[in-house]
């Protein structure tokens, strides 16, 4: 596969996990309200699904180390986000 692709592929899954995180991390800022919170975790775990169903659809078509790493990087801030969310929930 060409390195263009590539490139576009790693920049928009992180980008997806930038995102996701920083409107989590709004979510959590807000403190004394439950709703922002859960919405916030559901847009969240939203784009970590779908920037690991972008690079895992590319990895199975041009495997490369880097699309194995950012997935393990997608499910790890996955986890964090639901540990952290629940935690404030109860």
């Amino acid at each position: 596969m060409d390195n263009q692709k590539t490139r576009k592929v790693i920049i928009m899954s992180l980008a997806g996990l930038l995102i996701g995180s920083l409107l989590f991390i709004f979510g959590i800022s807000l403190q004394g309200n439950l709703w922002p919170l859960i919405t916030n975790y559901l847009i969240a775990m939203a784009m970590y699904v779908c920037s690991f169903l972008a690079v895992y659809n590319n990895n199975r078509q041009d495997p490369q180390p880097i699309y194995k790493y950012i997935m393990v990087l997608s499910v790890f801030i996955g986890l964090i986000v639901t540990i952290t969310a629940l935690s404030n929930i109860l």
